[in-house]
């Protein structure tokens, strides 16, 4: 008895070893990208502009989920192929991801925080991205269930960087006929007008510009804890995909969501088909939320007949 005190005495006693900064360099980048002092600038680069854009307070989880991304790429060390990245690959996934923080930044700058709440329904653009023609497209009031206007104001135009595209930007009455930014993109080409859900988030539809047709959908949920709206992020359900679909197929492109039901529909593509043609029947896809992200829950697929595999006897 006496013995297993002294040993439990002992256990206690130990304390781990802090981690050295070589630790936490390789738990966050992997060793490829720690190995030497080459990217050294880089990964510094990268750790404070992603802090100043999560600083900036605008959809705070997609950005995260974005950032979790780009370092589990890094970490894999692996090029489209499935090869290890050389040097000029590696460090052009920082650059490129540094990139994107720059121009988000950028963006900040020119959008309006705080609002006269007139000036939401204006033809004055409250953003200054799409700098070459921007023109108010639409605008107007949505309306929480506890009575809460939420003004909002859709823009197109084009920036020197992006060219062409379209922007949108909500915001949240604060009292005295002022209104507090919500949340803001230019992500996409195109959007719709936002739409509050029966359940009460705030759903804006967009499209990105390209031949995928990729989603550029924003939604924002009231938290009671916090008195704002946060974003919901809805990429990452996508690394779930493969394992909910059949072997041989897949969704290329952007989905139709449908946030009234916390739902999505889908052409199915297989691997032999062109970009533009896929053949494979359809998927619904069903979602939850949880915390601040949008999980895939289930995929039911309708595959063409002649694809479908014949059921296995019983």
């Amino acid at each position: 008895m006496r013995a297993n005190l002294v040993a439990a005495l002992f256990a206690a006693l130990v304390v781990p070893a802090a981690a050295t900064p070589a630790d936490l360099c390789q738990q966050t980048y992997g060793q490829r990208a720690c190995k030497g002092t080459a990217l050294a600038p880089l990964r510094t680069e990268l750790a404070h502009k992603f802090a100043a854009v999560i600083a900036l307070g605008n959809r705070t989880a997609t950005w995260q989920a974005r950032h979790d991304a780009v370092l589990r790429e890094i970490r894999a060390a692996l090029n489209y192929d499935g090869k290890p990245m050389d040097d000029v690959e590696l460090e052009q996934t920082f650059r490129s991801a540094i990139a994107d923080y720059d121009k988000a930044l950028e963006q900040a700058q020119g959008v309006r925080t705080m609002i006269k709440t007139p000036s939401a329904r204006s033809q004055t653009c409250m953003a200054k991205w799409l700098d070459r023609g921007c023109g108010v497209t639409a605008s107007g009031i949505l309306w929480r269930k506890d009575g809460q206007p939420v003004h909002w104001q859709m823009m197109d135009g084009a920036s020197g960087e992006d060219g062409i595209g379209a922007g949108i930007v909500l915001w949240a009455e604060s009292g005295h006929g002022t209104a507090k930014l919500i949340g803001w993109s230019f992500d996409g080409v195109v959007y719709e007008p936002p739409r509050m859900t029966q359940d009460g988030m705030i759903w804006v539809p967009g499209r990105v510009a390209g031949t995928g047709n990729g989603n550029a959908d924003l939604l924002f949920k009231w938290d009671e804890a916090s008195k704002s709206w946060q974003d919901i992020e809805l990429e990452s359900w996508r690394d779930a995909l493969p394992g909910k679909l059949p072997k041989g197929f897949g969704i290329w492109k952007g989905v139709d969501y449908d946030f009234e039901g916390l739902a999505a529909s889908s052409k199915l593509w297989r691997d032999k088909d062109a970009n533009c043609c896929p053949s494979g029947g359809e998927a619904l896809l069903e979602f939850a939320i949880e915390g601040r992200r949008l999980m895939l829950r289930e995929a039911r697929t309708d595959i063409v007949e002649k694809w479908a595999r014949p059921a296995k006897p019983q």
